[in-house]
């Protein structure tokens, strides 16, 4: 019923590509606007508010429109032909040109956009409401043995992450969302979007792709060269790579597909072993 009222409303002829996480995407001509459409339908509001509002200010050259249809959010946008940047290597001109990327948008964004604001719960109130959401999974185990390693940080993590620069963040930095587009690379999927501090967008990314301590330098000179950054200190690293990891979980349990593989686990075992993320040459 929904594809046909929106075949309807935009006189197209949509087709469903995607259904990641709950949300449908389409595709499909739209006569009314005389222009190939990319359809996202979410199911969570907060997901769709993200979405549209990043667009609107980040890549106002591609957002046409939004509709809400009963219990389903829409944003559609004009379709781009996209390729996948993840496959190829990262030296360090590509590190630097990524954290560049991450800090413009953080820079065109931040004040400019409404997302959700979890800064005004504290941080270790954040991690203990989101360890008791994992309590009868198969998580269960692992992060309550985490969190007691990390207990003896909170007090500090918590003064620091409220000290520290509160700007929007992508929520979901990572190759995976970066894709070459004509001669350039563009930064897409917007609906994780919220507020934080500028180091919990480099952890995906510092942690699956940019693994190399001299990539990850030139990545912070890189972001450096737009906005001002101060590498969190040990313990808040250590408290937000978990809180990074408790996020994922939710997310594999609440989802039929486990999209981020072992991720958490090995975030999950870096925190038993005493380690934190920012290895850096």
């Amino acid at each position: 019923m929904l594809i046909e009222f929106l075949n309807d409303y935009y006189a197209a002829d949509f087709k469903k590509i995607h259904d990641i996480a709950g949300n449908q995407h389409l595709v499909g001509h739209s006569v009314r606007f005389d222009k190939d459409l990319f359809v996202k339908i979410f199911t969570e509001s907060e997901m769709f508010y993200a979405e549209q509002n990043v667009n609107q200010v980040y890549c106002p050259e591609i957002y046409l429109d939004s509709v809400i249809f009963g219990d389903k959010y829409i944003v559609v946008l004009i379709d781009r032909e996209l390729h996948d940047t993840d496959a190829e290597p990262v030296d360090e001109q590509r590190a630097a040109q990524y954290g560049e990327m991450l800090a413009r948008f953080h820079q065109k964004v931040t004040d400019k956009v409404l997302v959700a604001d979890y800064t005004k719960t504290k941080l270790s109130d954040r991690i203990l409401n989101a360890v008791d959401g994992l309590k009868n999974t198969k998580y269960e185990e692992d992060v309550k043995k985490a969190m007691e390693i990390l207990r003896p940080d909170f007090d500090q993590a918590d003064e620091e992450y409220k000290q520290l620069p509160h700007i929007v963040l992508h929520g979901d930095f990572s190759l995976r969302n970066i894709k070459r587009y004509k001669d350039s690379e563009v930064l897409i999927d917007f609906e994780w979007a919220s507020v934080g501090v500028a180091y919990e967008d480099f952890i995906k990314i510092f942690y699956n792709e940019v693994k190399n301590p001299k990539l990850r330098s030139s990545f912070i000179e890189g972001y450096k060269k737009i906005c001002d950054f101060e590498v969190p200190g040990y313990g808040l690293q250590r408290c937000l790579l978990f809180l990074c990891a408790l996020n994922i979980c939710h997310f594999h349990v609440t989802h039929e597909r486990e999209k981020f593989g072992d991720m958490p686990d090995r975030m999950l075992k870096t925190i038993e072993n005493g380690n934190a993320i920012v290895e850096l040459d």
